[in-house]
């Protein structure tokens, strides 16, 4: 290894846009990458990859762990480590220090929901066409596509209308917008069939003539002028839950939106069809929406002999 390519390589951010140039990753997953690079050379001071110490990582973990939870250092423990095993495979280092450091035991944790009451409560806000949520037929047709599919934001972000089959009552999930890069048909409760119907048609008008295969299906900007960009994107989604959530004075987003759907479909006990339907390809994944029946564990527990 030449000298001059070493040390084009030894600052922490170079690593990074290396790393970032030869690996194909999302803009997302992009953000996280650099938000772990940044937050390591801001909170220690240290970009030189080299004279990172294993006592140096153990001393911004404890310090990471003292004030945010196991999660958030074990995210950032598995970036780091990435970059770092692409590190040692390029020559730059010998050994990943970030593998020398275990991650925290996180637990686990009950998925956070959202009471269906109050999915109802939202939607009956949405009509009322408050101010701040307009237009509100458009992100009630958005909420209930989220509740009865279970989808990501990324994946009602990159929806077209060429995966949309409103004849088969199916959507196309393609790869590149799946977390797993694989693409399945995704079928479509009635509701939803109707809203699409009726968005097709708001759509057609509003353009003069059909859209295109590629034209985003949930495109916001099409109906209301706030919004700014050719299209729907994912922090407009994110904004809209916020804004949601203050007027119902009740948390309510896409992703609790997803588990409230998973965790109510998941004590029928078709586990299996259910990972289909959400797009894991570990059925472990979809495990962690099957909770015990609280009532049948009372019912056995209240078979111990009185005392």
């Amino acid at each position: 290894m030449q000298a001059a390519e070493k040390l084009q390589f030894t600052a922490m951010e170079h690593l990074l846009q290396s790393y970032l140039l030869e690996n194909l990753v999302r803009p997302a997953t992009a953000r996280t990458y650099e938000q772990a690079v940044r937050r390591w050379t801001e909170e220690t001071g240290m970009s030189c990859i080299e004279a990172i110490t294993r006592d140096d990582v153990l001393k911004w973990r404890n310090d990471i762990l003292s004030r945010a939870r196991p999660e958030t250092w074990n995210k950032y423990r598995r970036h780091l480590r990435a970059l770092f095993n692409y590190a040692v495979s390029r020559g730059w280092l010998g050994t990943n220090i970030f593998s020398a450091v275990p991650p925290a035991r996180a637990g686990t944790r009950l998925k956070k929901t959202v009471d269906v009451d109050v999915v109802r409560k939202a939607l009956v806000f949405l009509d009322d066409e408050d101010e701040s949520l307009r237009p509100g037929w458009f992100w009630a047709m958005v909420v209930r596509a989220i509740y009865f599919t279970g989808v990501r934001r990324r994946q009602i972000v990159e929806l077209r209308w060429g995966d949309v089959n409103l004849d088969a009552g199916t959507w196309r999930i393609r790869a590149e917008t799946c977390k797993t890069h694989r693409e399945w048909f995704l079928p479509l409760v009635p509701q939803v069939v109707e809203d699409l119907t009726e968005l097709y048609r708001r759509t057609c008008e509003r353009l003069k003539g059909k859209p295109g295969k590629h034209y985003q299906v949930y495109n916001v900007s099409l109906f209301y002028p706030r919004y700014k960009g050719p299209e729907l994107k994912e922090d407009q989604i994110g904004g809209f839950f916020h804004r949601l959530s203050e007027a119902l004075e009740e948390p309510i987003t896409s992703h609790r939106l997803r588990h409230t759907m998973a965790t109510m479909l998941a004590v029928h006990g078709d586990i299996r069809t259910l990972q289909e339907i959400l797009g894991h390809t570990n059925l472990s994944t979809t495990m962690v929406y099957v909770h015990p029946d609280v009532e049948r564990m009372r019912s056995l527990m209240a078979r111990l002999p009185n005392l």
